[in-house]
């Protein structure tokens, strides 16, 4: 299944919006190998550490990366 993940949330030190689409192109999370895996864990970390409960961290299938219901 191919997907898409992204992290966003707002640096709280300066205000300044934080973006980033953490996904290989034609990425399958079936496929995902260790290192891949690891990055998206550290991507978490980062989110759960700065986020203040800003923004989203997010891995969905392709299909629905826009819907952020």
């Amino acid at each position: 299944m191919a997907v898409h993940a992204e992290i966003e949330y707002t640096r709280e030190s300066d205000g300044v919006s934080i973006h980033s689409d953490i996904c290989p192109p034609d990425c399958d999370i079936q496929n995902a190998d260790a290192e891949y895996r690891g990055f998206l864990h550290a991507c978490l970390d980062e989110w759960l550490d700065n986020s203040k409960g800003t923004g989203a961290f997010y891995i969905c299938a392709e299909d629905h990366k826009f819907d952020r219901s």
